[in-house]
C-alpha cells in the first residue's frame, strides 16, 4: 500500500528537521506530541479500527494517530486519533479528527498536537486551547520544531471545531471497524 501524500510530506520533513536538530526522523517531532511508525511498524492496541493505519502516537497513555485508507483520492484521508484510556468500548476510544493530513497539520498550529486527546475529556476546554497560542507554552524543544514543521508542511491555522467534529463523525465513524469491547470479551 502506497502512502499517502501528506504522510510522505510528513516523514520528509521528520528527515528533514532530524538532520537540523539531531535525533531520529521517527523521534523529533516527539516535543510537539508526534512521534512517527516507521512505513513496516504496528501499534496494534485494544481499541484501534481494524481497518486503520497507525502513523504516529503523541507518546503518552497509548494515544495514537492513524489514517483510513481511501479508495476516492488521495486528498481524502480520514485521520483518527485513538484515546485508550477514555472509554471500555473501542468506538468511544475514537475519534475521527480530520478529513486529511493537511487538515491533520492545521489542528496543532499553534500548541502541536499533544494535548488533542483532550477532545475526549473536556472538548470546550481543547478546542479553545487549539484556537490560540497559549502564552504558557515555551517549551524549547516544542516551539522551534513546531515553527520548522509549520514551515515545511505551509501549515496554516485550523483549530479543532465542534461543528466540524461532528461532520467528520457523521460522516466516517460508520466506516471505522472496531474490535469487540472489553466488556463484551
Amino acid at each position: 500500500m502506497l502512502a499517502p501524500e501528506g504522510l510522505t510530506r510528513l516523514r520528509q520533513a521528520a528527515v528533514a528537521a532530524a538532520a537540523h536538530f539531531g535525533g531520529t526522523a521517527e523521534g523529533v517531532f516527539d516535543p510537539c506530541g508526534l512521534i512517527l511508525f516507521r512505513p513496516e511498524e504496528k501499534y496494534p492496541y485494544w481499541c484501534t479500527p481494524a481497518n486503520v493505519v497507525t502513523f504516529a502516537t503523541t507518546g503518552g497513555d497509548g494515544v495514537h494517530y492513524s489514517y483510513l485508507p481511501s479508495a476516492a483520492g488521495a486528498s481524502v484521508c480520514p485521520v483518527v486519533m485513538t484515546v485508550p484510556m477514555a472509554a471500555a468500548e473501542p468506538r468511544e476510544c475514537n475519534v475521527v479528527i480530520a478529513e486529511s493530513f493537511d487538515e491533520f497539520f492545521c489542528l496543532g498550529y499553534f500548541v502541536g498536537w499533544f494535548s488533542l486527546e483532550q477532545l475526549v475529556y473536556d472538548r470546550a476546554s481543547a478546542l479553545a486551547y487549539f484556537s490560540a497560542p497559549d502564552p504558557d507554552h515555551d517549551d524549547e524543544w516544542c516551539l522551534p520544531r513546531l515553527a520548522f514543521i509549520r514551515q515545511a508542511l505551509k501549515i496554516k491555522p485550523g483549530p479543532p471545531h465542534e461543528a466540524r467534529l461532528s461532520e467528520l463523525e457523521a460522516k466516517y465513524l460508520d466506516r471505522l471497524v472496531f474490535p469487540e469491547s472489553q466488556s463484551a470479551a
